[in-house]
């Protein structure tokens, strides 16, 4: 059955192939670019020399913001700005969008956009994200002297270090629906560049789509020489199965508005070191330039390119749509149904009762339900930190701090409900004996529940669950190689995430703590957060099951198998072994039962 189960999902895998694409990417302009590298980095040096330590709502941000229009107007642009609460640090602030307006004569619209906001901890900001303001800001005033046919909005917002809340408010209060793209300037100024960092994700299942991606390398390698740093498949996988993302670009890519960010992708500098003497003008310069090049390539098109969405790209000409995408991850789930299904036949066939077995599996899952109900009220105590945004940023304050006591406090309290419920369910294994088989049984089905209510929720996460769905029914009985090993292998994926966004994010070993936020912030669904809790119990079910000692040797293998092994134990021997009641001795005191008294003889 898993075999065959193999042979059907490779199927259609071919199948899926069939629909590879090729990305529509608009052509360069063969107008030159006209952006001022030496008036970005003036408007870069009057930012941080008079507006320093602009953290989102205080006086210095708000007096920028003042500044940005006059800078607008300036340059003869229609100038707006959209004033709006928010909650930061357990305050109500006033924070304040400032965009401008360049008409053009075709429909369809292009955003750029940049915050002028710093991180809490930056003194000066000049990279973070002065250099963005100043590379917008002269985007701008080169599109007052190029012409254009598609009306380009410039917009620069506030918030952004506490989860792009100017962004995200300007997409609700606005329509955007007309936007052809959107392009986002971050970190534009980094010394030493190592090439253009692109961030196209969202906290939504959804990523950018392919032409936007590539459209970028030809506009770098052409107008400054720099390489792009495009993202490999696995990457983009990995974002669709765990969607987060705090860059302006997010809350347009969730909404199916194609959008990215451009930065200059370097070494990390911590927000106290951000300062003047660690920027480029020669880097504003070429990032500056690549991006009004793509402006300019994307105003020739006459129609607006695909939307965000799943499709990702394999190579620079060849894309997979996200239905593709979904239906390979779902195809892997195919062996681990048709196991299933084996183990229910054998489980009727044998008569064993599955309830018990469930109710063990039930049993082991309360502490980590308990466990939740403890950190979701120790959340709206206000007893853990939080944050406004959907999504906490990974440089924020909150992140850098971990609270380890209270989490020592969680986790003993974990040990001790596990503990308690490991000792009920022994007294409950005393009373009412459990199959083995109907536990391990059991173990597949909650599998096979959550997958199915994965792929219901997002069907990219079912990626997080494939090693289970192909390492479980392939577990057997015996040492910890055998039994222990293959079940907690199948939770590979866990750790593989937090090493990505650890290395992605720069947060190091504080990985654990950032998830541990975005999990009582509720940022990650209550939805996911259960199916991972039952993911995880039922690893260690299956694990304890298949390392019980005093099973026969052929007690836990598939029938399948049983049956090709010639030294297979015959139903009494196994029945015996378990203290249980064999098969045909049930089958032969049922038909006794059914069987009509004899009537006595005649004499």
């Amino acid at each position: 059955m898993y075999r065959a189960a193999w042979v059907v999902a490779l199927i259609l895998v071919v199948i899926s192939l069939f629909t590879l694409g090729r990305p529509d990417t608009p052509k360069l302009s063969l107008e030159p670019v006209s952006f001022d590298g030496e008036q970005a980095a003036a408007d870069l040096r009057t930012i941080v020399t008079d507006y320093p330590q602009r953290v989102a709502g205080t006086d210095p941000d708000n007096q920028m913001a003042l500044w940005v229009l006059q800078q607008f107007k300036r340059a003869g642009l229609e100038t707006h700005i959209d004033g709006f609460a928010a909650t930061i640090n357990g305050e109500d602030v006033a924070l304040q969008n400032i965009w401008a307006l360049s008409s053009g004569d075709s429909a369809g619209t292009i955003l750029v956009i940049a915050n002028r906001d710093a991180p809490p901890l930056a003194t000066q900001g000049a990279n973070d994200n002065a250099s963005g303001v100043a590379a917008l800001l002269e985007v701008a005033r080169s599109f007052t002297v190029t012409a254009h046919d598609h009306s380009i909005v410039f917009l620069c917002t506030s918030g952004d270090a506490y989860g792009a809340l100017g962004a995200r408010r300007f997409a609700e209060d606005h329509e955007i629906d007309d936007l052809y793209a959107v392009i986002a300037l971050r970190e534009v100024a980094t010394r030493d560049t190592a090439g253009i960092g692109l961030d196209g994700w969202s906290p939504a299942p959804k990523v950018a789509p392919p032409w936007l991606w590539l459209l970028t390398a030809p506009a770098a390698r052409v107008n400054a020489n720099l390489q792009v740093l495009l993202p490999t498949v696995p990457a983009q996988v990995l974002r669709l199965a765990v969607p987060t993302s705090s860059g302006s670009q997010g809350p347009f890519v969730a909404r199916g508005i194609p959008g990215i960010t451009v930065s200059a992708a370097g070494p990390a500098t911590p927000p106290q070191r951000d300062t003047l003497d660690n920027v480029s003008t020669e880097t504003l310069t070429k990032v500056g330039s690549t991006v009004q090049a793509m402006i300019m390539a994307i105003d020739g098109t006459t129609s607006p390119g695909a939307r965000s969405g799943g499709t990702i790209f394999l190579t620079r000409s060849r894309t997979l749509p996200g239905g593709s995408l979904a239906l390979i991850l779902a195809a892997f789930l195919l062996p681990l149904a048709g196991v299933t299904v084996d183990l229910f036949a054998h489980c009727r066939r044998a008569r064993i009762k599955v309830r018990p077995a469930v109710m063990r599996s039930v049993l082991h899952l309360l502490p980590w339900l308990v466990l939740l109900a403890i950190i979701y009220l120790a959340n709206l105590l206000g007893q853990l930190p939080h944050s406004p945004g959907a999504v906490i940023p990974p440089w924020s304050y909150v992140v850098d701090n971990p609270r380890y006591l209270r989490v020592v406090i969680l986790v003993a309290l974990l040990v001790l409900a596990y503990g308690y419920a490991v000792a009920v369910a022994r007294r409950l294994g005393r009373r009412m004996a459990t199959d083995p088989r109907a536990t391990i049984f059991s173990a597949h089905v909650f599998l096979v529940l959550v997958a199915v209510v994965a792929l219901l929720i997002n069907p990219y996460t079912v990626l997080l669950v494939l090693p289970a769905a192909i390492i479980w029914p392939l577990t057997k009985p015996g040492g910890w190689a055998r039994s222990i090993l293959p079940a907690y292998v199948g939770l590979i994926m866990i750790p593989i995430v937090l090493v990505y966004y650890a290395t992605l994010l720069g947060i190091g070993w504080k990985v654990w703590w950032y998830f541990f936020l975005l999990l009582e912030n509720r940022t990650i669904p209550a939805a996911a957060v259960l199916l991972g809790v039952l993911f995880l119990s039922t690893a260690g079910i299956l694990a304890h099951t298949m390392h019980e000692r005093g099973l026969s040797p052929g007690a836990l293998t598939w029938p399948a198998i049983d049956r090709r092994s010639p030294n297979r134990m015959s139903d009494e021997e196994w029945a015996a072994g378990l203290g249980l009641e064999s098969p045909r001795r049930r089958r032969r005191a049922s038909r006794q039962r059914k069987r009509p008294p004899r009537r006595p003889a005649r004499r």
